[in-house]
C-alpha cells in the first residue's frame, strides 16, 4: 500500500505531463449575480466524468500525536492532535478513487451573449491558465452586463495553447434588474446535503426540484459538503478536494449549477468539521485551509458577507458565521461573537440604508430557533445570547423582513416571542438527512414544523400593482418540489 503523500505527488505529475485532452467532469458554477456581472467557475479534469461509484476507498487511520495511540474515526468528530495515515487498495490512486475527478492543466474560455438573441455573435474573453496551485480551477468575471437579462453562455476548454477544444459546457444566467425596476423575483435556498445520504443514482432529487421553478439565482446556506462523515474524512487538504469533486460531479448538480446562478455560504461542515472554530484543526486539515478550499471551489465575493438588491421590492442579505467567530479561548474573556463587529457594523449600515419593500437576511445558523439544548454554536442558544440578542432588536427595527437559516435538518417557521422575527428553516437536502426535532414537542413559537422529511424553500415576489402592494411569498418545499407551507406577506 502506498501513502497519500507519494500518490498526490504521482498523481499531479501524471495530470501535468497528459496534455492531450482537458474536460469539465465537475461542471461549472455561475456565482454572485448582480445586475451588470456573474462570476463563472470552472475547473479542469483529467476524465470527462466522475469515476464510477464502485471504485476503490483510501484507508484512514489516526494516532495521537503524542502518545502514538491509534484514534478511531467516527462521525461529527474533530482529530485535533492526531497524525493520519492514509493507504490506498493496490492500484487506486487520486483519480480512481469512488466518484473521483482528478484535476487537470489546460485553459478555458467563456463564451456569452443575450439568450433572446441566439444569432447574435458570442462575446468572449481571453483564454485562461487553470491554477494547479489552486485545484485546477480558474474563475473569470463577466461585466458590463445589461440588467435583468438572460444569458446563454458556454465554457469551452482545451489542454495547451496550440489544441483544439476538447469539450464544451453549456450554460446560462440572469442578471439581476436595476433597483428601481418594479419587477417580479423567484429564488431558491437549500442545506445540508451529505454524500452518503444522497436519494437518488445521480445526486439529489432537490435539484431537478428547484430547477423546475426556474429560479433566478440560487442560495446554498452551508454544508455543501460534510468533511467528517462517512468513510472518506477530510484529514488533508487532497482529501478536502476529493470531497468537492465527488460531490459537484454528480449530474443533478452539474446540470442546476450550469444555467442557476448561486451564491454558496459556508458552515462548519464544508470548512472543517462539526461546530469547528477558527483555532480548529483536523488531522493536517486546518480552519485556515479549509476556508481557503471553500472559497476555491465556490468563487464567492470579498468580503464574503454581502447583499443583493434584486429590484425595487427584494433585497437579501448574506451573512458568514465562520470567518469571524471568536475562539474559544477568547470566549473565556470577552463576549462571544459569531458575525464580528465588522460585519455587524456592515449589517446595520445596509440595512438602514436599504429603500427595498422586502429584506430577506440569509444566516447558515439559526437566529431565532429553537434549537436542541446540546447545541451551541447559533444564536437560539445560550452560548451566544448577548450578541443573538443584539441581533434580533436590529433586525426587528426593520419593516418586511424575513430570516432564512440553513443548518438545522427539519423544516420549520417560528417567531421570536420577544421580538416577533420570523425564522424560516430550509431543512435538510434529503429525507435520509432529516431529523433532530421531535414534531410532538412544538413549541409555542412554531407556526409550522417537520421533522422527518428534507426539502427547500422558495421565494417569489410579485410587483406592485395598481390595485395591490407588492408581496413575499415564501414556500417550504418537499424534495420533489411539493409545497408543504406557504405564506405570502404583502408589503407593509
Amino acid at each position: 500500500m502506498t501513502s497519500l503523500r507519494t500518490l498526490a505527488l504521482v498523481s499531479l505529475l501524471a495530470a501535468l505531463n497528459a496534455p492531450a485532452v482537458a474536460h469539465q467532469a465537475t461542471g461549472i458554477k455561475l456565482t454572485e449575480p448582480t445586475a451588470d456581472s456573474v462570476t463563472v467557475w470552472t475547473r479542469l479534469t483529467r476524465d470527462p466524468e466522475r469515476a464510477p461509484d464502485d471504485g476503490p476507498l483510501p484507508l484512514t487511520k489516526l494516532f495521537n500525536r503524542t502518545t502514538g495511540k491509534e484514534v478511531p474515526l467516527k462521525d461529527n468528530a474533530t482529530y485535533s492532535d492526531t497524525r493520519p495515515e492514509i493507504t490506498y487498495p493496490p492500484g487506486a490512486n487520486l483519480g480512481n478513487l469512488r466518484g473521483a475527478a482528478l484535476g487537470a492543466p489546460g485553459q478555458t474560455r467563456v463564451r456569452y451573449r443575450p439568450a433572446a438573441a441566439p444569432s447574435a455573435p458570442w462575446s468572449e474573453t481571453a483564454w485562461r491558465d487553470v491554477d494547479p496551485a489552486r485545484d485546477f480551477t480558474a474563475t473569470c468575471a463577466l461585466t458590463s452586463l445589461t440588467p435583468a437579462t438572460r444569458y446563454a453562455l458556454a465554457v469551452d476548454d482545451r489542454p495547451r495553447p496550440d489544441a483544439p477544444v476538447t469539450s464544451t459546457t453549456p450554460g446560462g444566467f440572469v442578471t439581476a434588474p436595476l433597483p428601481t425596476a418594479n419587477t417580479a423575483a423567484t429564488f431558491a435556498v437549500m442545506s445540508c446535503q451529505q454524500y452518503e445520504d444522497r436519494d437518488r443514482p445521480d445526486g439529489f432529487a432537490i435539484y431537478p426540484s428547484m430547477l423546475k421553478l426556474q429560479p433566478d439565482f440560487f442560495v446554498n446556506t452551508g454544508d455543501a459538503v460534510y468533511y467528517d462523515h462517512g468513510p472518506v474524512h477530510a484529514v488533508n487538504v487532497d482529501l478536502a478536494r476529493y470531497h468537492w469533486a465527488r460531490m459537484y460531479g454528480l449530474p443533478t448538480l452539474r446540470d442546476f449549477h450550469r444555467q442557476v446562478a448561486s451564491f454558496f455560504m459556508k458552515d462548519d461542515h464544508d470548512t472543517l468539521t462539526n461546530d469547528s472554530h477558527p483555532e480548529d484543526r483536523s488531522g493536517e486539515l486546518t480552519f485556515a485551509q479549509g476556508l481557503a478550499v471553500f472559497r476555491e471551489q465556490t468563487a464567492p465575493s470579498e468580503p464574503p458577507y454581502r447583499t443583493l438588491r434584486w429590484g425595487r421590492h427584494l433585497q437579501v442579505w448574506f451573512l458568514e458565521g465562520r470567518d469571524f467567530r471568536s475562539s474559544s479561548a477568547a470566549d473565556r474573556t470577552q463576549t462571544p461573537t459569531i458575525l464580528g463587529p465588522t460585519q455587524i457594523a456592515w449589517l446595520e449600515r445596509t440595512l438602514a440604508a436599504s429603500d427595498a419593500t422586502f429584506r430577506v437576511v440569509i444566516t447558515p445558523t439559526p437566529m431565532v430557533g429553537p434549537d436542541r439544548p446540546q447545541k451551541d454554536d447559533n444564536y437560539a442558544n445560550k452560548g451566544y445570547v448577548v450578541e443573538g440578542t443584539k441581533i434580533r432588536a436590529l433586525l426587528a427595527r426593520q419593516p418586511n423582513l424575513t430570516v432564512i437559516t440553513g443548518d438545522r435538518h427539519w423544516q420549520y417557521v417560528s417567531r421570536d416571542p420577544a421580538t416577533q422575527i420570523e425564522e424560516w428553516s430550509v431543512g435538510a437536502a434529503t429525507d435520509a438527512h432529516a431529523g433532530g426535532w421531535s414534531e410532538e414537542t412544538p413549541r409555542s413559537e412554531h407556526r409550522f414544523l417537520r421533522i422527518k422529511f428534507g426539502g427547500f424553500l422558495s421565494g417569489a415576489v410579485a410587483p406592485a400593482t395598481a390595485t395591490a402592494p407588492a408581496a413575499l411569498t415564501l414556500r417550504l418545499h418537499d424534495t420533489t418540489g411539493k409545497a408543504v407551507f406557504t405564506d405570502t406577506k404583502p408589503a407593509k
